[in-house]
This record gives structure tokens, C-alpha cells and sequence, in this order.
């Protein structure tokens, strides 16, 4: 059995560790994040992804200034970034621990007073020796070359700090439904996963917003490594501005929606009609002709919907790397982290 098909079906036990681990945790979050007002998310490839949602959740909802880097920039080009850094919390993502861009830019902007924590999977690791908080959430590991359960946890616990930062209870009961709820949604994923694969797409398009545009990228950038097809993320309206015209018969799009409105309906439609396989996550399990809709079985808010929206992303592409001869486990060409 694959390992990586492994990883996404013990994302459900994952995730309620990790629900457990960051309740136990929470005194030490909050005491790191106390009077801090700049926010740096750190990282490289699916990490930077999952940095890119950070830093638009941070910024929307507390109104504090956030940005994601990608480490090898900052690596390269600190001093310019001295600005942004002074007295900064830099929040390091890295499942490993090892990855030699994250630790040489954590050495790098030293001399700004930034206040470096970590999001790993592993211990006793370099980027622990370099952070004042360092959260370790080995249960999320992915063996697997491509990230997938490890992702999924990641940002399962940004949105939990969130959620405690703000006294967000309604977001925390969100993911504390969904941590406890989510092997069923996956089983129905899965079902969802093995048809769409069959279907003689080549190319994936995946479409969101707002705080979510991260962990669509990620969902992308899973159907290049895990089934090794071309894929592209775009936000949904911002298609329509050239990505339209090279959708067709060869493509499946994947849709994350937002409260519903005729607008991304209307685009769906457009899409369907230039031939174009269409799957979109939304509240509400049914919409246009022809689309095809998948729902977690309850209302989420935004920021919850990029947990199962993901686990879609990562189900259709590992199912499809048994149509291309993929090995999802071990994709030619990559590493687990890079050591440079």
C-alpha cells in the first residue's frame, strides 16, 4: 500500500492529536505571541504555501501587519528586508526541521531582533536550537516525499492559535467538529477521488480565496508532485483574466467556494461549458448543472473549509497517480527537504 495513501487516511487521528497537543500548549502560544505586532511567516515550497495562508488569516482577522516569505529570499536578500523584520515574530514552517533555507535565514536576520518559533513534525532538529517556541507535532509526519497529513495539521493549527488569539469559539468548535468528523468526510472523498481520476484530464486548476489562497496553492502544487501533472492556483473571479482561455476538455478544475453567489456560479458554468471536468467544495451540496459538488456535511466558516478542501486536492491527485504510474511516494527529482 502506498505510503502516502496511508498518510491521508490517518489525517483524522493526526488532526485530534494535534487538537490535544495545542490545548496542552496553549499557556507557552500565548505567552510567545504576547505584545507581538509584526508578524513573518517562513517557508519554503509547500511550506511557503501553507505561510502565504498564515499571513492573510493574521492580517484579516487581527488587523496586525503579517507577511509570508519564501526562506531562499530572505536567505539571499535579509538586509532589504530589515524593514519588515525589526522585532518581527518569525514563525518558521518545516516538517523536517532540517531544511538548509529556513535555518540559514533564521542566521541571517539575527541582527533585527526578530523573535523566531517553528511549526515541525520532528525533535531535537536545528530549527528548534534557533527558536524561542519551537511546536513539534511528530503524529503529522509524512514518510511520504509529498506532504500531505503534515500540511493538513499545519494549518489545522494556525487556524486553532487564531481562533485562541481572537476568543474565537465559534472557529473553535469548527475545528473541533471537524477533527473529530473528518474520517467519514474522507471516506466520501475518496469514492469522489477514484471517479474524477478516471476522466482524461491532464492538467488541474484550483480556484479560492482570501485566507485560503495558500492552502489552495498547496492543493496545486500537490497534483505536481503526488500524480506529477501540470497544475495551476488562481483566485476564482481572477480567471476570468486570461487562465479562461486555456481551460477546456483537458482540465479539471477544483473549486473552494465562499458564501454562495452568482458570480462563482456564473464561472463555474463558463468553465463546464468550455468542457472541463468541475468539483466544487461549498456548503451546499448542489448548485449549477453539471458541477459537481462535495461538502463537509455542515456549514464551515472560510478558514475551516481549507482542512477538507485540502484533503480533496490531495485524494483526486494521489488517486490519479495510479492512472499516470506516478509513484506518489518517492516522485523523481525530489527530496523531502533540501539540504543545501
Amino acid at each position: 500500500m502506498s505510503q502516502t495513501y496511508s498518510e491521508i487516511m490517518n489525517t483524522p487521528d493526526a488532526l485530534q492529536q494535534t487538537l490535544a497537543y495545542l490545548d496542552r500548549e496553549w499557556p507557552a502560544i500565548a505567552r510567545y505571541l504576547s505584545g507581538k505586532k509584526r508578524f513573518v511567516f517562513l517557508g519554503c515550497g509547500s511550506s511557503f504555501s501553507l505561510a502565504r495562508s498564515m499571513s492573510v488569516m493574521t492580517q484579516m482577522h487581527t488587523g496586525l501587519f503579517s507577511v509570508a516569505l519564501a526562506a531562499g529570499d530572505l536567505l539571499l536578500h535579509a538586509p532589504r528586508y530589515a524593514g519588515i523584520l525589526q522585532d518581527a515574530a518569525v514563525i518558521c514552517i518545516s516538517r523536517s526541521g532540517h531544511t538548509s533555507e529556513i535555518n540559514m535565514a533564521l542566521d541571517a536576520i539575527k541582527p533585527f531582533g526578530a523573535a523566531p518559533a517553528a511549526m515541525v513534525c520532528a525533535g531535537g532538529t536545528p530549527l528548534e536550537e534557533r527558536c524561542e517556541l519551537t511546536l513539534n507535532m511528530p503524529w503529522a509526519f509524512d514518510e511520504s516525499v509529498c506532504q500531505t497529513r503534515t500540511v493538513t495539521n499545519f494549518y489545522f493549527a494556525a487556524a486553532y492559535i487564531l481562533a485562541r488569539q481572537l476568543a474565537n469559539q465559534a472557529l473553535l468548535d469548527e475545528l473541533t467538529y471537524i477533527a473529530g468528523n473528518c474520517r467519514e468526510y474522507l471516506l466520501d472523498v475518496e469514492r469522489l477521488a477514484r471517479d474524477m481520476a478516471e476522466h482524461p484530464w491532464t492538467h488541474c486548476v484550483v480556484l479560492a480565496d482570501a485566507e485560503l489562497e495558500g492552502i489552495a496553492d498547496e492543493g496545486a502544487l500537490a497534483f505536481k508532485e503526488i500524480c506529477q501533472l501540470p497544475s495551476n492556483y488562481y483566485h476564482l473571479l481572477d480567471a476570468r483574466h486570461g487562465p479562461l482561455v486555456l481551460l477546456g476538455e483537458k482540465n479539471l478544475v477544483l473549486a473552494a467556494l465562499g458564501v454562495p453567489h452568482e458570480m462563482e456560479y456564473n464561472l463555474l458554468r463558463d468553465i463546464k461549458n468550455k468542457g472541463a471536468q468541475v468539483v466544487a467544495f461549498s456548503d451546499d451540496c448542489a448548485g449549477p448543472d453539471g458541477i459537481i459538488f462535495s461538502c463537509f456535511g455542515r456549514p464551515l466558516s472560510h478558514i475551516a473549509k481549507g482542512i477538507p478542501f485540502i484533503i480533496l486536492c490531495q485524494m483526486i491527485s494521489y488517486y490519479k497517480s495510479k492512472v499516470t504510474g506516478a509513484n506518489p511516494d518517492k516522485p523523481t527529482g525530489l527530496d523531502p527537504w533540501i539540504s543545501l
